[in-house]
């Protein structure tokens, strides 16, 4: 089994600031091209992507499985097609493919997971939760490590869990998007009060 994620190319930038990243190489790939960095968080790993016109996939690779070999075999089991429209991927005959969850950075709010609700069915609380357009709100018990609380979203298909942090724009990665005193966890449930509709298909 293994993992990658799907992202615009536009959040390139904030994919390697938040791994640290210090890139390591580059070399073209089936119609696009990998970069390799080496991290800093987490430490003894490398962060590759597979960068097309509009879209990247990318994922953590360790030791011993993070040569330019090892990467470039990971990113060729399956043939990418990029369009403006979102990209795909066909496994063909030697893998099954599925989706399992989608990780997206929003500039100023964090990072949201989202999954299907029969997926993500475990972390929703048997109490009701405050009652947006889209679905239910809860406040999850923050880890001891992290700063801002975390947040879920339930709707009618998918579990959305948002981690607040100031996300930064692709063009300025590591410079703060957000307004001078406001609360990390306040910006993300204000964006998610303001989700008209999210919708998990399989």
């Amino acid at each position: 089994m293994w993992a990658l994620e799907l992202a615009p190319t536009s959040s390139l930038g904030s994919g390697v600031f938040s791994v640290g990243g210090k890139e390591r190489e580059r070399f073209s790939l089936a119609g696009g091209e990998v970069v390799v960095y080496d991290c800093t968080n987490p430490k003894d790993a490398r962060w590759a992507a597979w960068i097309g016109p509009w879209h990247m996939a990318h994922g953590m690779f360790y030791a011993p499985l993070w040569e330019s070999a090892d990467i470039a075999e990971v990113f060729s089991r399956v043939a990418w097609t990029d369009t403006p429209e979102g990209m795909t991927a066909d496994p063909g005959q030697r893998f099954e493919l599925s989706m399992a969850l989608y990780t997206q950075a929003v500039a100023g709010v964090g990072t949201l997971q989202i999954q299907s609700k029969r997926a993500g069915a475990v972390q929703i609380p048997k109490w009701r939760g405050y009652e947006t357009r889209a679905g239910e709100i809860w406040r999850l018990q923050s880890e001891a490590d992290t700063q801002a609380q975390p947040l879920l979203m339930v709707t009618d298909s998918a579990v959305v869990t948002v981690t607040p942090w100031d996300a930064p724009r692709a063009s300025q990665p590591g410079v703060a998007v957000r307004a001078a005193g406001v609360a990390p966890e306040e910006a993300a449930a204000d964006f998610l009060s303001r989700v008209k509709r999210l919708d998990w298909t399989a």
